[in-house]
């Protein structure tokens, strides 16, 4: 990665430390641990390390995918501070476990501001988690980084958001869908926030495309029959199923739906099931069909290549890394790159510092935050999956813009 304009880095050596400790901010918020905006006792030791709070679901169903996003920060980590960090200043990190609830990062995000004097913070998969901590953000002035793909309909001036956005996965995907598969298209998702705002941008990108929305069905999260929503799904008789099911609920949709004849090799497939997180347990249905990403690990870039080697060595991992680890350690990297160029723990520093960067990495050249919807301008790849579970990129779409309006970001 290159960044775009000078970093300097100092001498110290990395302290990293975790804390799984979702009990430990149930007793804070017993002990009056509400938000607002940050005081002078909140506010990091400015000549201090650079300490980023990470806020993540390490149990509950879509633990897996947090995991993924905790191993790819802390790989990032590891490398600045082998480069001797901020300025001189080591990177340390908190890891917190939200299990996915919206409740829990509140209260979890206002804990690390407070008590762990965070500069930033990082993490988050469901929308209505990031929502979550996107408004304790707003509340404490302290930037806010996601990695996971999508975006939601409000924006928050501190949170910014490195996977791809709504329209940046569908805008490249659904004419081809369409051109292929037929014009009729049935959308399916997990029922919280962001699966309805992907359908709302699927069905104009689809009408825009020439097709017709002829089912939509949401499930709560933690699903386990789902042959009603697929017999619902089939009698729609689609040409292509676009679905906004997360966590583990992606693999038991796509077996049932295999199951029950609704997902066959006639029928075009897009959206989170298809995610390099779920292949090792979805294989042969996968294998073959093609996908829209930011990121994935067979990228011909000699950085990307380091991290997937890293990546694979340190967790033992065989299978395709997945997409979120790499938007979490290329994002994390821009973060701490922000923070060298403010050249403070300020978090209110850093936050300009980050929608003024212009930064270099895998994930595109000269990427940057719109300042419209804080929405990262960057590439994006669309991969075959193959038989061995290989994302190869065969095609590269440079720098796919998303700039539409969003309220609230600043």
């Amino acid at each position: 990665m290159v960044p775009s304009h000078s970093r300097t880095r100092g001498r110290r050596l990395m302290r990293a430390s975790r804390t799984p400790a979702l009990a430990a901010a149930c007793a804070l918020a017993l002990t009056g641990c509400q938000g607002a905006a940050m005081s002078g006792d909140d506010a990091p030791d400015k000549g201090g390390p650079v300490r980023i709070g990470v806020i993540v679901p390490l149990t509950g169903p879509t633990s897996q995918v947090g995991t993924a996003l905790r191993n790819g920060l802390e790989l990032a980590v590891k490398e600045v501070n082998s480069h001797q960090g901020v300025h001189g200043r080591p990177v340390e990190y908190v890891v917190v476990d939200d299990a996915g609830d919206p409740a829990n990062s509140t209260q979890l995000a206002r804990r690390l501001v407070r008590q762990d004097k965070v500069t930033m913070l990082f993490g988050t998969i469901t929308g209505d988690t990031a929502e979550a901590v996107g408004r304790v953000a707003d509340e404490a002035h302290v930037p806010f980084g996601t990695a996971i793909l999508g975006d939601t309909e409000h924006c928050f001036a501190y949170q910014w958001g490195f996977g791809e956005s709504t329209r940046q996965m569908l805008t490249p995907t659904v004419p081809g869908l369409i051109e292929k598969y037929g014009t009729d298209v049935a959308l399916v998702g997990s029922d919280y926030n962001y699966p309805h705002f992907y359908a709302g941008v699927a069905r104009e990108l689809v009408k825009k495309a020439g097709g017709t929305v002829v089912a939509e069905e949401y499930s709560p999260l933690g699903q386990t029959d789902w042959q009603p929503v697929i017999g619902r799904l089939k009698s729609a008789k689609p040409d292509t199923v676009l679905s906004m099911v997360v966590g583990a609920d992606a693999v038991t949709f796509s077996k049932q739906a295999q199951q029950f004849g609704l997902l066959t090799p006639k029928l075009g497939f897009e959206g989170a099931p298809l995610d390099a997180d779920f292949q090792p347990a979805l294989g042969p249905l996968v294998a073959g069909r093609t996908h829209t990403v930011r990121w994935s690990d067979r990228l011909d870039d000699p950085e990307s290549r380091g991290f997937v080697k890293d990546y694979r060595a340190a967790h033992d991992w065989k299978a395709p890394v997945p997409e979120v680890a790499g938007n979490a350690y290329f994002g994390v990297e821009f973060f701490l790159a922000a923070a060298a160029k403010a050249g403070s723990n300020d978090p209110e520093a850093v936050n300009r510092a980050i929608g003024r960067l212009s930064f270099d990495s895998p994930l595109g050249k000269g990427t940057r935050f719109h300042a419209a919807n804080h929405v990262l301008q960057a590439d994006m790849q669309q991969v075959t999956i193959g038989g061995d579970g290989a994302y190869n990129v065969t095609r590269n779409h440079p720098m796919v813009a998303d700039t539409t309006p969003k309220k609230g970001c600043s």
